[in-house]
């Protein structure tokens, strides 16, 4: 497990004494499709991926869910309740077979009540998460909804893709609807978006699934070095 974790540079950072307390004071739980927390739970811990994948979702001002983070192994997520004693305000949920990592209550306060030094790095991970969105907010407010498209396909295909011949299938039963939501935009938006792709033979799309025929192209128009003839909404 200790390797797993240390692919995140985060842990691998940390003090001896943290990591070691993190190992002794955290407890392995295997779901299969089920919900870690939803929006409105109280904060029941912080956790790490050991294996398989964890959707975390939220739900915009207009009622739509919004695709925030796809967990691999090694990563982090439910710190933000357990920092500052709110309700959860995301959904977390395991797609498919998946093992976490769960620090409760309890041994989260055992780390660090009174531990500025424990307790820090913990807070290092939501300004992580906050610069990150901040400079995605920067960098693509001003974007084409093609480009963000290729861009948010192309960041799953790299991080989720199952390869097959020279395409990249992702298959992690992500709605139109989540897909929109993280783009800001509507599902018929999106939906339209995505046909269009699928009509210049960049993508096709399945059930809750997504296969990028063209990796390559799609990487381009992300980095929009190829602009398509014309923008969609």
């Amino acid at each position: 497990m200790h390797h797993i974790l240390s692919r995140n540079a985060w842990f691998r950072d940390l003090p001896d004494a943290l990591a070691e307390g993190i190992l002794v004071e955290g407890r392995l739980r295997q779901v299969d499709d089920e919900t870690i927390f939803r929006t409105g739970d109280e904060a029941n811990g912080v956790f790490a991926l050991i294996s398989g994948q964890i959707r975390v979702t939220q739900m915009t001002s207009e009622g739509r869910a919004a695709l925030l983070m796809i967990a691999t192994p090694g990563a982090w997520f439910g710190e933000s309740s357990m920092l500052d004693g709110k309700t959860r305000s995301t959904d977390a949920v395991a797609i498919g077979k998946a093992v976490v990592l769960q620090i409760g209550r309890s041994g989260f306060a055992r780390l660090t009540h009174n531990n500025p030094a424990h307790y820090a790095p913990f807070v290092q991970i939501l300004c992580e998460r906050y610069r990150k969105a901040l400079d995605h907010i920067v960098h693509t407010s001003g974007l084409p909804l093609t480009v963000r498209l290729a861009q948010r396909l192309a960041d799953l295909g790299r991080g989720h893709g199952r390869k097959e011949k020279s395409s990249l299938v992702i298959d992690l039963r992500l709605s139109q609807e989540e897909l929109a939501g993280s783009l800001g935009v509507s599902r018929q938006t999106i939906n339209k978006a995505l046909k269009d792709f699928e009509r210049r033979g960049l993508i096709a799309v399945g059930y809750a699934s997504a296969t990028l025929l063209k990796p390559a192209a799609l990487e381009k128009l992300a980095r929009a070095e190829v602009p398509l003839p014309a923008d969609i909404g």
